[in-house]
């Protein structure tokens, strides 16, 4: 019976496939960053992460630009009522609003129902939230929307 052999491949690269990546790889980067403007030009800007998750989950009450429904469903583009209590928002988001509360001088009676969002998402949105309808400079993450989940009533 004859021994079976295996032959050490070589570790080497042919010549021609090696000056092949050396002339490529310098103009990867680029290729990726004159795509990532390309996308910029023809989509105008990078949509904020939380804009998605408010579109989906927030948008059918209060608006695709937070205005709210008049006196059913209150704004939250200048809200006073978010911006005073902008670390309670991880909790409504979670778990609703039962009671009545009082947004820029309107008294709001309709419930909100907790939304199915995890931590990201719900960071994601309030950092919408401030930078685009609320006009402030809180940002969040998720560690302490997890933080502040764990303390709601």
């Amino acid at each position: 019976m004859k021994p079976i052999c295996f032959y050490k491949k070589s570790n080497t690269t042919p010549v021609k496939v090696k000056r092949i990546l050396q002339i490529i790889s310098p103009f990867t980067l680029v290729i990726i960053i004159i795509i990532f403007i390309w996308n910029i030009i023809t989509h105008g800007s990078i949509q904020h992460p939380g804009k998605s998750s408010y579109q989906t989950k927030c948008a059918q009450c209060h608006g695709d630009n937070g205005e709210g429904i008049r006196v059913l469903i209150p704004p939250l583009l200048h809200s006073d009522f978010a911006k005073n209590n902008f670390d309670s928002i991880p909790c409504w988001l979670k778990n609703g609003i039962s009671h009545k509360i009082m947004v820029n001088g309107v008294e709001y009676e309709q419930p909100m129902y907790g939304l199915d969002m995890d931590e990201v998402q719900i960071a994601n949105v309030m950092n919408y939230l401030s930078k685009e309808l609320l006009d402030t400079n809180c940002e969040i993450n998720s560690i302490e929307v997890k933080a502040k989940l764990i303390n709601c009533n």
